[in-house]
Parts: structure tokens; C-alpha cells; sequence
């Protein structure tokens, strides 16, 4: 970089009433990439950074890597165990729903009556699954073990961005957007919850490939461009995550406009080849999710994919940004405030961004663009998906860079500005970025952390209370008059001697609900006109929105039918249910699902009614 004319530096004078002016070489901070031969110091410091950031990492997911089981983790350790309704083998963990073994999980009660008749819910993750099994496999059913090994991930991709970074920006740059990732509320999820642990796997392979391929482009090394394909094919066995690393690539492939289309498209087929192969082999073995609200599969449903997208990329833009935990923004937050909000903190965020671009040299600028670019870009695979922090991992490999870069503008800048108009404003937008990353963000994931491992240990205490009350929970007919959440994965804890509970309904999963008792063997439950007695919409995992109800329709499991009275706005909120023996004969287990526990719940007698709430 060439030097640049000398500028004025104001420095308060002693009666602080004037300036004096000296000047000073205007050389802007971190503009250029780092040397590739940093020193013996620049080497030790860098690595008592990143020792120190892996102690703080280790406390503040603490509480997440303490945790027991969490929702679908009982549903691995059974499908491990042989417990499961139908078999899994190793590499098969995620398929939780198919067409095959419908029909016994419905039977057997695992899924509720109101299910899709169509629902598929099984994802192509074979490395992760395999991980799983074999930690399974070596440590039992101990869960500590097993979070360790995910924290072991945490670390890797901690340097697997951290080497990205560095190639990229300048150590100062590098260092604060590796913190920020590192420490970002996005990690906190998949560190409690072991069957999340994919998003680490795919994000580890995803950004050391990302890393090969910019080095295959910008040095045009072949070896790095196979090295770069062989990477992102593992991060795609690891899970869909690893889609989302195509939009860092096409974002590198826009911004270089030098190139020619015929180059730029040669450097597209290190990500193409293996997304297509992994495609191909997702296809063949009908992988996917079908008939969800909770997922919306771009490839098996589209039409569902694209009236969602929109709102759930704000959503996740905002948490990014915002470094928001899982519940600020969900699906009751008014389309017209998310609008507002992202119009309103994009117009905050324009001119700093601006202002720092501007001074950077031409690789850091270009590297800066295509992050940005691409940050945007990864969300695309992960609008499958109800939105939250846990899916933007890949995404935080722009968001990271671009505000660091902000903020050592602000606050390393060799020229002190006078802090007025465009300078004030662009200090003001830093202290709000470095409190949102730096401080806002760790602390959240902190609280995430701690929120989950209680959510998961009063699950583990409510569900030993409720087997010390079954004589024989293997032999147990259970009908849970109305649940929250964790009563679907209830029968999966409650597994004893190698055996679920014989049978597991669940008549409703609402709020208030008054259940009446119509005869011997019928029972009505009724909701509010404004609820409905399963989660309409993005929250039902079972049933999408677009396969709506009507009254009279009837639905036939074993041991039960269930006939739909009446609707209200939402679905459902009057649904009889009529069983094939007297709802008080020994076989048949009542209970409730309630905040603090699994309590029994005896049905009414004959005439009368009884609410419920959680």
C-alpha cells in the first residue's frame, strides 16, 4: 500500500478552550491482509489468545455441557438401544419418519393421531450419525462423554474459522471475528443437544473447505481446489448444513469480476460436484421431510418453502446481527415489526459499513464482500426450518468479519476523528455492535446454555417421578389427556428392559383444555374458539398448515377413534374421542403434562367435565 499525505491530528489543548495541530502519517488500521510469516511474538500471542478464548468458550457453554438428554437424544439412544418401534442401523440415526415404519409408529402411538397421513421425516447425515453411534457405542448412555466430543467440535471449528480469517484479514480483525463466532449464541443449542451436533460437524469441514477453495481461486493451486471438494463433501455427510456453503461460494465467484464466465464457472464445480453426488444419493433414498409445518422441504415441497422463506430470513438475519437468543423472535412477532426493524437497523448499518469498505485495500475489501454477500447467501438451505440461532453457524462466517472490521475502524483507527456527523455516528453503531457480540452475545449463550440443561434435567426428574408410579411401564397403556412437548419423547426415557411402554396416546397438545365425559368410553376435549388442540402452523411437527380440517373428519388408530366437532381459527378445537374398552380399566394409564411434571389425570365421571392446564 502506498503511503498517504500527512493529515492534521487535533489534540486538546492544556485549557482545553482550542486545539493544537500536529500532524500525523494517516495510515488506516488492519487495511491489508496479514503477512504469511507472522513472528516468533505476533505466533505466541496469537496462541495465548486462542488458548484463553477456548477457557472462556469451556465456561460459558459450561451449563450446556453438563446437560443430560435433550428431545431427540432419547430417540438416538433407543434406536442404539434396540428399543425403537422399527430398526436403525449406524448410519440411519436422523430417519425418524418414513413410509415404511409409519404405520408402526402411529400404531404403537409414538406419533399422535392428527399426524400427516403422508409425513416423512428423515434427513441424509451419515458422518454425524456414525459419530453418534460409535459414541454411544464406547460410553453407554452417559452424556457427558458425549458432549465433550461435541465441544471437541466447537473447538475445531473455532480454528477452522479462525484459519479462514486470518487468510483474509489482518490478525486484530481475525482475532475479534473469531471471538465473535466462537462465542456466538448460535453454538449454545447444538452443545446441549448431542443430535444437533451435525451443525458443528458440517460447519467444521464446510469452513476448512471454504478456506482451500479461496486459497484454489486467488493462488489457483489445483491441490486445493480437490482438497477444497473433498471438504465440503464431508461437511454434506455431516448434514444439510453444509448447502449453505454454496452461497459463500457463489458470493466469491460474483464479487471477482475480473474473471471470466467460464472461469468462474470451473470454480463453482468444486462445490457443485459433491453437492450433486449428495443430492443424487438424497433422492435415490427419499430423504427428505413431507406433510411438516415444522420443516418445509424446498425439494418435496416448494410451494410450503417458498411462503415461509421470507419471514424466516429476516428472523435469522436479525439474530444474527442482534446476537438474539431463540425466543426474542418467533412466530407470534408481527410481520410489520420484523419489516421495520430490518429497514430500520439496515439504514443504521449503512454508512459505517460504507465508511470502513472504503479504506480497506483491494483484497481485504474483496474478501469482505464476498462474506457479506455470502452470509446472505447460506441462509437459503436453512429456511427449511422453523428460524433459530442453532442454523446460523455458517452464516456467522461473514457476519463475524464484517463486524470486526467495524469495529476496529472505530476504535484502532490511527487518525482520531472529531466526533461529530458521519464519525459519531459510525462510533455509536460500533458500541452498539461490540456490545451485541462481545458482551450481549456470550452472555446469551451463557443463559441458553442454562435455560437447556434445566429444561433437560427437570425432564429427567419429572419422567423417574413418573416411573416409580408404573408398576410396569413396559406393559403400560398411557393416554396423556393433553401434553406440552415433552410427552412425545416421554416413552423413549421411560424405555426399561430393553422395552417402550406397550402403547402411548396423546389426545392433545395445547393449553387450557376442559376435557367431558360423554359415555363409558368417550371423552370430549374442548380448547378456547382462539387455540386449537394440536400447535396449528410452523410449530406443529407432525401436520403442515396446508392440509387443513374439517368438521366430521374422522380418524381411526388403534384403540382409539377420534372424530373432529368443531373448528375454530387455528384447527381444531373440539375433537371426540371414543376408545374401544371403559376409560377406567386397568390397562389404560391417565396422566397430564404440566411444567412441573407428568401428574395422573383421572377422567371425569359420566356427565361432568374437568380442566386442564399446564
Amino acid at each position: 500500500m502506498s503511503p498517504t499525505a500527512p493529515r492534521p491530528l487535533p489534540l486538546p489543548s492544556a485549557a482545553g478552550d482550542s486545539t493544537l495541530t500536529v500532524h500525523a502519517e494517516a495510515e488506516p488500521a488492519n487495511t491489508t491482509a496479514p503477512s504469511t510469516r507472522p513472528g516468533p511474538l505476533a505466533g505466541r500471542r496469537g496462541a495465548l489468545a486462542l488458548g484463553l478464548l477456548f477457557v472462556v468458550g469451556a465456561l460459558i457453554y459450561l451449563p450446556a455441557l453438563r446437560s443430560p438428554f435433550l428431545l431427540d437424544d432419547y430417540l438416538h439412544a433407543s434406536m442404539i438401544d434396540g428399543t425403537f418401534p422399527a430398526p436403525r442401523g449406524p448410519f440411519d440415526l436422523y430417519n425418524f419418519v418414513n413410509d415404511a415404519d409409519r404405520a408402526v409408529l402411529i400404531d404403537r402411538g409414538m406419533l399422535p393421531w392428527w399426524s400427516h397421513p403422508k409425513l416423512v421425516i428423515r434427513f441424509f447425515r451419515p458422518l454425524s450419525s456414525a459419530l453418534l453411534w460409535a459414541d454411544h457405542r464406547l460410553f453407554g448412555n452417559a452424556p457427558f462423554p458425549l458432549h465433550l466430543h461435541s465441544f471437541a467440535w466447537w473447538a475445531a471449528a473455532t480454528l477452522a474459522v479462525r484459519a479462514l480469517f486470518r487468510r483474509q484479514f489482518s490478525p486484530r480483525v481475525a482475532l475479534m471475528a473469531t471471538v465473535i463466532f466462537a462465542l456466538a449464541p448460535c453454538h449454545a443449542l447444538p452443545l446441549a443437544w448431542l443430535a444437533n451436533r451435525e451443525a458443528l460437524v458440517s460447519l467444521t469441514f464446510g469452513a476448512l473447505g471454504l478456506t482451500a477453495y479461496a486459497q484454489w481461486r486467488e493462488a489457483r493451486v489445483p491441490f486445493e481446489g480437490a482438497l477444497a471438494a473433498a471438504l465440503f463433501g464431508l461437511s454434506l455427510l455431516g448434514g444439510e448444513y453444509g448447502l449453505s456453503f454454496g452461497g459463500f461460494v457463489l458470493a466469491f465467484e460474483i464479487v471477482r469480476r475480473r474473471e471470466t464466465i467460464l472461469r468462474r464457472a470451473t470454480g463453482l464445480l468444486a462445490f457443485a460436484v459433491p453437492t450433486a453426488a449428495y443430492l443424487y444419493a438424497r433422492s435415490a433414498r427419499h430423504f427428505g421431510a413431507v406433510g411438516s409445518g415444522f420443516y418445509s422441504d424446498p425439494f418435496r415441497e416448494p410451494a410450503s418453502f417458498l411462503r415461509t422463506a421470507p419471514r424466516r430470513l429476516v428472523t435469522l438475519l436479525a439474530d444474527a446481527w442482534l446476537s438474539l437468543d431463540t425466543e426474542t423472535l418467533n412466530s407470534s412477532t408481527p410481520a410489520w415489526a420484523l419489516a421495520l426493524g430490518a429497514v430500520a437497523f439496515i439504514a443504521l448499518l449503512v454508512l459505517p459499513l460504507r465508511r470502513t469498505l472504503a479504506e480497506l485495500d483491494e483484497a481485504p475489501r474483496r474478501a469482505a464482500l464476498w462474506l457479506l454477500l455470502g452470509s446472505v447467501f447460506a441462509l437459503g438451505p436453512v429456511l427449511a426450518v422453523v428460524p433459530s440461532p442453532r442454523l446460523l453457524g455458517a452464516g456467522l462466517l461473514g457476519t463475524a468479519p464484517i463486524v470486526a472490521l467495524i469495529l476496529d475502524r472505530a476504535w484502532f483507527h490511527r487518525v482520531i476523528e472529531e466526533r461529530r456527523g458521519q464519525a459519531e455516528l459510525t462510533g455509536l453503531v460500533a458500541l452498539l455492535l461490540g456490545f451485541l457480540h462481545l458482551v450481549h452475545g456470550p452472555f446469551t449463550s451463557f443463559l441458553v446454555g442454562r435455560h437447556f440443561r434445566q429444561t433437560a434435567v427437570d425432564f429427567a426428574e419429572h419422567t423417574a417421578e413418573l416411573e416409580a408410579r408404573l408398576v410396569d411401564s413396559s406393559r403400560a397403556e398411557v393416554v396423556v389427556l393433553r401434553g406440552i412437548s415433552g410427552a412425545f419423547f416421554l416413552p423413549f426415557a421411560l424405555a426399561h428392559d430393553g422395552k417402550l411402554p406397550a402403547r402411548w396416546r396423546i389426545l392433545a397438545q395445547t393449553g387450557h383444555a376442559l376435557a367431558l365425559r360423554r359415555g363409558p368410553r368417550t371423552l370430549d376435549i374442548i380448547v378456547p374458539a382462539d387455540q386449537s388442540l394440536f400447535p396449528a402452523g410452523p410449530g406443529n411437527l407432525f401436520r403442515n398448515v396446508s392440509d387443513k380440517l374439517a368438521v366430521g373428519d374422522v380418524f381411526n388408530v388403534p384403540g382409539l377413534r377420534a372424530t373432529v366437532l368443531e373448528l375454530g381459527k387455528d384447527g381444531p378445537r373440539s375433537v371426540r374421542f371414543q376408545f374401544d374398552r371403559d376409560l377406567e380399566d386397568a390397562p389404560l394409564t391417565w396422566m397430564t403434562e404440566r411444567f412441573d411434571g407428568f401428574p395422573e389425570a383421572i377422567p371425569p365421571k359420566q356427565g361432568f367435565g374437568m380442566p386442564f392446564d399446564p
